[in-house]
């Protein structure tokens, strides 16, 4: 397994209710796909840098965890299928370093 870093920002429409729902999915997708959560850390409601789908603000989270290589893909897939998600990265720690994966 290797560590992984996932940031996602979330539409700016929703309720701090359906914000905790799509964090614990992601979690869940990842504890499902044999993963492990090291830690998640809400950034809270932010103001973008330009506008994304026609908002200006988002909801950022970021998680650690542990994971095989080979399943990330099915992250990478439930995130372009959740019209909740506006943006989203994921990265593979190397050492100190961390290399992007995916936008």
């Amino acid at each position: 397994m290797r560590k992984y870093e996932t940031v996602f920002i979330l539409d700016p429409k929703l309720d701090e209710t359906q914000v905790k729902d799509e964090i614990t999915k992601v979690e869940n997708l990842i504890s499902s796909l044999a993963g492990e959560v090291i830690g998640v850390e809400p950034g809270g409601k932010r103001k973008l840098t330009y506008e994304i789908k026609g908002n200006r603000e988002g909801y950022y989270t970021m998680i650690t965890f542990m994971f095989e290589p080979a399943s990330i893909g099915e992250i990478e897939r439930s995130y372009k299928l959740n019209e909740n998600v506006l943006r989203h990265v994921i990265v593979n720690w190397v050492g100190k370093k961390t290399r992007m994966l995916v936008y």
